[in-house]
């Protein structure tokens, strides 16, 4: 099934080569930086362990998984149009789960090229970016995210406590914010959600949880340097067409890595 969120574009175009990588799961499958969890739905797992930094995704998953009806009815509500778009972004915070999350996909599925970015004070802050992604899930998508995500434990925090937690019979899939140099942390993700600093704790929790036995794939632009870090672990490609540029001269194809530590 398609995901509800936008943000793994590029992902959806290699995800035959994410799943023709993964192994077979005798455990949980874990994916700690879980944006649109387009893997875990491809695969379909018995039981997984999906979490983020990001408290808005992960409470709009948990309500999906509980109310799928009483989000499809608050997205019925609300016109596609820039007024719309930008009186929800303006919006604090409910006390109501179902509109929570009825106005976080309706923001993701509108924002300029799907993509989240939250200002220093935690406020979303992406602009409008039109109707030419289609139209909001259905009710009936919904359903079907929802009966998926009933196998899944949902948790918010840092990836550190899922990789931990994985013992030899786990599939551990990451895909950490991407590095671009001086460009890379503008709030995307949500405001320190994955920097720089962060990929040298990456390295050491998953050296450990593969000194357990844990099978790990990992997605990265920057997997040259990951694998220099972690020597004997595989690396392939695969090309992608970058879409988040402003301006159709910064949108190319470049190569996103693929690293693990099993055959």
């Amino acid at each position: 099934m398609k995901p509800v969120l936008r943000w793994a574009g590029s992902k959806r175009q290699i995800l035959s080569k994410l799943t023709g990588l993964a192994p077979d799961i005798g455990g949980r499958y874990i994916e700690p930086f879980c944006g649109s969890a387009c893997l875990f739905l491809a695969l379909n797992p018995s039981r997984a362990l999906l979490g983020d930094v990001n408290p808005h995704l992960v409470s709009a998953y948990g309500a999906l998984r509980a109310a799928p009806d009483a989000i499809a009815g608050v997205l019925k509500g609300w016109d596609v149009n820039k007024e719309t778009y930008l009186h929800l972004r303006g919006l604090p915070a409910s006390a109501d789960a179902a509109f929570n999350a009825a106005k976080f996909l309706y923001l993701n599925r509108y924002c300029f090229n799907g993509v989240y970015r939250e200002n220093r004070k935690g406020q979303f802050n992406v602009p409008y970016g039109g109707y030419r992604t289609g139209p909001l899930p259905g009710v009936d998508e919904l359903r079907q995210f929802s009966a998926r995500l009933q196998s899944a434990e949902l948790y918010c925090g840092d990836f550190t406590r899922a990789v931990r937690d994985a013992n030899a019979s786990d599939f551990i899939y990451l895909d950490p914010p991407y590095y671009y140099g001086s460009v890379r942390n503008r709030g995307e993700y949500g405001w320190n959600a994955f920097s720089d600093d962060d990929v040298e704790r990456l390295v050491e929790e998953v050296r450990a949880a593969d000194e357990r036995g844990v099978r790990i794939l990992i997605s990265y632009n920057q997997a040259h340097t990951l694998r220099k870090a972690l020597p004997g672990w595989r690396l392939t490609y695969a090309p992608v067409r970058r879409s988040v540029a402003g301006f159709s001269k910064g949108r190319k194809s470049v190569r996103e890595y693929q690293l693990r530590n099993y055959d």
